[in-house]
């Protein structure tokens, strides 16, 4: 069988890896041929993508945009390695398509996959958008695998149009459990799943064979702030000066949120990482601090001690607290100096954390394979 996904797989190293994870996945079951769909061009410097960064976020956002990723030579680097990354190792359709032209996908795939990352959150996207998957014909296989929602509530008539959309689903899922409860109270029925964001759901080894040698040879502190303040890195660095460490950071990778002392922040700049250096950075390090979901989920794939910075908004902070509660981890939120020394002395049982990611990875895997196995067998009815 013939899959197409709906994902965003080229906006930060979260969302690559996460659609990569997808993949691999997907691909390791027999009978399945899965690729993700290109919905915006397969090169970050692309006229569709520019067009497309207008229109969603404006001229001045989409300049800034530009600047911050091309506008230095090192920023030109790190985008040069991500788009070498995608390249050779996300599997995206031939075709690209858009809103406009999505239905001749029916042509080429015998179902769609939507999910992860917050395809769902409407304050994101349109809750009318292609990664509803209203445009496939009756007859394809659809799923959700564990996109977010973003949000607490929708209106009535929002929630008239997801309904009408999941209505078609042969398998619904979300990634956070307060998305799992808006979607059952929106169709009535406790049909969908709570299941693990892509990069949880594989097994490490996946990671481990992406992983390249750490490149750092003494210990150090790995800051990967996506936001965050000036006051929060002058406190990591009292911290690194507690621990004697040294400290390595990814500046600016959120442009609309660029901190200027970034520039004198930090032992040494990692400016050039790729998606697969950005694991192998959080692997070795010593200590994590992070504003990120990903940078946290891998920091709990290779049991790294990591500090959780609140990041703005609130489908952002959700997603970060709901996955250390379903850890059984004790908060690692640090709102000011005394946090990151209370923080520190927590311990974390990684035994008992890699207890419950087990039993979780496999509910997840199981999901996918069970609306695959129906669906094949004709006894898959629709949500």
């Amino acid at each position: 069988m013939k899959l197409a996904g709906l994902t965003w797989w080229r906006n930060n190293y979260g969302s690559i890896l996460q659609a990569y994870a997808l993949q691999e996945e997907l691909n390791s079951i027999p009978g399945i041929s899965y690729e993700i769909i290109n919905q915006y061009g397969k090169k970050i410097a692309s006229f569709d993508n520019l067009i497309d960064k207008i229109k969603t976020i404006g001229i001045k956002k989409t300049i800034q945009r530009i600047f911050w990723k091309f506008g230095m030579k090192k920023l030109r680097n790190r985008s040069f390695n991500i788009q070498k990354f995608t390249d050779e190792k996300l599997r995206i359709s031939s075709n690209q398509y858009s809103e406009d032209t999505i239905a001749q996908a029916n042509k080429k795939y015998e179902g769609f996959v939507c999910g992860s990352d917050q395809v769902w959150n409407p304050t994101l996207t349109d809750i009318n958008s292609m990664y509803w998957l209203g445009f496939s014909d009756d007859i394809k296989l659809r799923f959700s695998y564990a996109p977010s929602i973003g949000v607490d509530g929708v209106s009535e008539e929002e929630a008239k149009v997801i309904r009408k959309n999941l209505r078609r689903f042969h398998g619904v899922s979300c990634r956070e459990e307060t998305g799992t409860e808006l979607i059952n109270n929106i169709i009535g029925t406790n049909q969908c799943r709570t299941v693990l964001d892509p990069t949880l759901m594989v097994e490490k080894s996946v990671w481990d064979k992406l992983c390249p040698e750490s490149k750092f040879k003494e210990p150090y502190i790995f800051v990967y702030m996506l936001r965050g303040t000036k006051e929060q890195r002058c406190m990591i660095e009292k911290f690194a000066k507690k621990v004697n460490l040294k400290i390595i950071t990814m500046p600016f990778m959120e442009p609309e949120y660029a901190v200027w002392y970034d520039f004198k922040f930090g032992d040494f700049k990692y400016w050039d990482a790729g998606p697969d250096e950005f694991i192998s950075v959080i692997k070795n390090a010593s200590y994590v601090f992070t504003d990120s979901f990903h940078s946290s989920v891998f920091s709990i794939l290779y049991h790294v001690p990591f500090f959780t910075f609140p990041k703005v908004g609130k489908a952002q902070m959700s997603r970060i607290i709901n996955l250390q509660k379903i850890l059984n981890i004790d908060s690692r939120m640090v709102y000011n100096e005394n946090d990151i020394n209370c923080v520190f002395q927590k311990k974390i049982d990684w035994k008992s954390v890699d207890e419950i990611l087990d039993g979780k990875r496999i509910i997840s895997q199981q999901y996918i394979r069970k609306v695959i196995r129906k669906y094949d067998e004709g006894i898959c009815s629709s949500v």
